[in-house]
């Protein structure tokens, strides 16, 4: 490995000054150029594939960051990104693609790939001594950031791209007869054109004519009559997020690479052949889009993203998208953007460290799996931590101990012993002899019955969905055995024909209706493998409206096979939750909760006198049942829960501890905290 310190970049004081007398002329130096980026940032030469290669870096973390450009950029169209990653503890990477800005040209451009940047990213990593690295694409960047991860994954850790979703370089990558002859891209693909239009101008001026016109939400297409530059509006500002002096920092760079290899490499080149059959990104993903992004009017682009379609190649992928990003978000609104790589980023960290690599898709490391003999059955429990405070989570349907993966580890983080098991005739769990039999006072119970066998006299009882149902009973019924109960997603209520009555105002087609028909859901389900009962079942249910069929419908019928699943819902999740029910099946969770809601609990007066939290996600469905928002936000749920604490999750859906799982493990811990004092 040879890395030398950049030559033409010295400090002086706390920014950089160009070093040489090839830039004397635009008397704007570095240093004042620079002067949005930190001081720490680093600049060597580093040799990768017998070039040599101008990359910048900042931050000391273990956990590298490698940042992919595009064009017209260079490395310093990350330095928001930059600053902010290292800042949160990662290694910040960027630097200049081969033939781009300070970084040295191959022998040949005119035969050069995106397939050659493959090569000079892990050429990179190993000349970093970095085994395995978060990539960070933009604009063309993202396509050797995708392959990358899809050919060698061992390297990635995860990926994030701006701008560009999964393309495969080919024939179909842009479907550019389906667009003007005077599209830009076709433009610059025949030789020699590019180079004529953009040789009527100085570099500074291409670049500033380039940007602003990216900048818009339309795509660039000259007339037959025009040249791509001729499309530029002199009288219009730049961007207000780009300044003159970035726009000198990118003009002295190109003055320096030039044209010639960026115009091969993307656009000459996106065409090629890449030789691959059927690519797969395994790694976890995230794209963000601008919805101003011009990219999005591509021949089908937005169907392909919006759809879903883009993850038969990158299917554990996260969409976001900036409501007025254009194809600069990441400088148009740099916090935002900051904000999202580096929650993503830590989230990763958090299943990287807690989930070994065999098992990631069920099981979270450190966690102890073990049976456990409760009332005639053995359940399956999950437990984390050594603290002398207990948690218990109660999942909902579809659910199993798994739903709760994100709050064990973190309450476990925070001193507290978590645990989370599956309910008889749920998972791994026993089931019970006669399901059919079944209520919901029998899992009082069974919570019970796991205390004592778990020697814990007190312990905190967190449930989601049906799950807080038998959470509320127990404290009712055992305060002595509660400290105190967290709930999400569903207020108390009590069984029996008056806790269900909002059901009755409801259309014949709504699902707790359906599912309580003996037979019904069995027929409806059945016609399914289980993964897809759980896949549209999570979907469905995460939507803000309550899933209702119509007379000729089943609730399977209202899904939309062209919904993806939620973002914060991968398809490794999908399949331990579909590998656990196809282990339990649907018997008992069809009995509890849905067929036994209307079974009477001879509670008459109950009251839940310890403290509680509930957590309700304002886009829940459960919030459109009949009474059910005026019951929870006039105070009437206090008549049963005197010391009651109600929080809302604006965007929050039924899942919403999944969904935002760092804002809800806070919320809990926060809560948990208060009562130990």
């Amino acid at each position: 490995m040879k890395i030398h310190t950049h030559p033409d970049l010295v400090h002086v004081g706390p920014k950089l000054i160009r070093n040489d007398n090839q830039f004397s002329h635009t008397h704007l130096t570095l240093e004042s150029i620079l002067h949005t980026v930190m001081e720490n940032i680093k600049h060597s030469d580093v040799q990768v594939k017998g070039l040599k290669l101008h990359v910048a870096e900042i931050g000391t973390g273990s956990k590298a960051v490698v940042f992919l450009h595009g064009f017209p950029e260079i490395w310093y169209t990350w330095r928001h990104q930059m600053v902010a990653v290292a800042n949160s503890g990662y290694r910040a990477i960027a630097f200049d693609f081969r033939g781009y800005g300070l970084s040295e040209q191959p022998p040949q451009p005119e035969k050069e790939t995106m397939f050659d940047l493959i090569d000079e990213i892990l050429g990179l990593l190993d000349a970093l001594n970095i085994t395995k690295a978060f990539l960070v694409g933009k604009d063309f960047g993202s396509i050797p950031g995708y392959l990358t991860a899809a050919l060698h994954p061992e390297r990635v850790a995860a990926v994030i791209n701006l701008g560009i979703p999964f393309i495969l370089p080919g024939e179909s990558a842009v479907r550019n007869d389906l667009l003007p002859k005077g599209f830009y891209i076709t433009r610059w693909q025949e030789p020699g054109r590019a180079e004529a239009d953009f040789g009527r101008f100085d570099v500074k001026s291409v670049i500033r004519n380039i940007y602003t016109l990216f900048s818009s939400s339309e795509i660039p297409i000259a007339a037959d009559d025009q040249e791509i530059m001729d499309l530029f509006d002199p009288s219009k500002p730049l961007p207000p997020w780009f300044s003159e002096e970035d726009l000198q920092t990118y003009a002295s760079l190109y003055e320096n690479s030039g044209f010639r290899y960026p115009l091969q490499v993307p656009y000459r080149s996106l065409n090629k052949d890449c030789g691959l059959s059927d690519p797969k990104v395994s790694v976890p993903a995230l794209l963000i889009m601008g919805e101003k992004d011009y990219v999005i009017k591509f021949p089908g682009m937005e169907d392909y993203i919006r759809s879903g379609a883009v993850k038969q190649f990158v299917p554990d992928m996260e969409i976001t998208y900036i409501p007025e990003g254009s194809h600069f978000v990441h400088e148009q609104v740099p916090d935002k953007v900051n904000q999202l790589i580096i929650d993503f980023l830590d989230k990763q960290n958090f299943m990287h460290d807690h989930c070994p690599m065999e098992t990631r898709s069920s099981l979270m490391e450190n966690i102890k799996h073990s049976h456990i003999q409760v009332k005639g059955l053995k359940l399956h429990v999950a437990e984390i931590g050594t603290g002398s405070k207990a948690v218990v989570f109660l999942h909902g349907f579809p659910e199993i101990w798994y739903t709760w993966r994100h709050q064990m580890i973190a309450v476990a983080n925070s001193g507290y012993r978590a645990i989370a098991f599956d309910f008889r005739g749920y998972g791994l769990s026993e089931q019970p002899p006669q399901p059919e039999k079944e209520t919901m006072f029998d899992l009082v119970d069974e919570i019970l019955g796991l205390l004592d066998a778990l020697n814990i006299t007190k312990a905190f009882l967190v449930g989601k969905d049906f799950g807080a149902f038998p959470g509320y009973f127990t404290a009712a019924a055992h305060p002595e055995r509660v400290a105190a109960i967290i709930t999400l997603g569903i207020p108390f209520m009590i069984p029996g024909k008056s806790g269900s009555r909002s059901h009755d105002e409801l259309p014949n087609g709504f699902y707790i209706t359906r599912w309580k028909e003996p037979g019904r859901a069995e027929a409806d389900f059945g016609r399914f493998d289980v993964k897809s009962v759980i896949r549209n079942i999570y979907t469905l249910f995460s939507s803000s409206e309550i899933p209702i069929a119509a007379d000729d419908q089943e609730i399977m019928d209202l899904f939309d096979p062209s919904k993806p699943l939620p973002p914060w819902f991968s398809e490794e999740d999908l399949q331990t939750y579909a590998s656990l029910y196809e282990k339990s099946g649907f018997r008992y969770p069809l009995q509890v909760p849905y067929r036994s809601t209307n079974a009477d609990g001879g509670l008459s007066d109950p009251k839940v006198s310890v403290p509680a939290l509930l957590i309700m996600g304002e886009k829940d469905y459960v919030i459109k049942f009949p009474g059910i928002e005026d019951y929870i936000r006039s105070g009437a749920v206090k008549q049963f829960v005197p010391d009651l604490e109600i929080t809302y999750i604006p965007e929050g859906s039924h899942f919403v501890h999944e969904q935002f799982p760092e804002k809800i493990n806070q919320l809990i811990i926060d809560f948990l905290d208060k009562q130990s004092v």
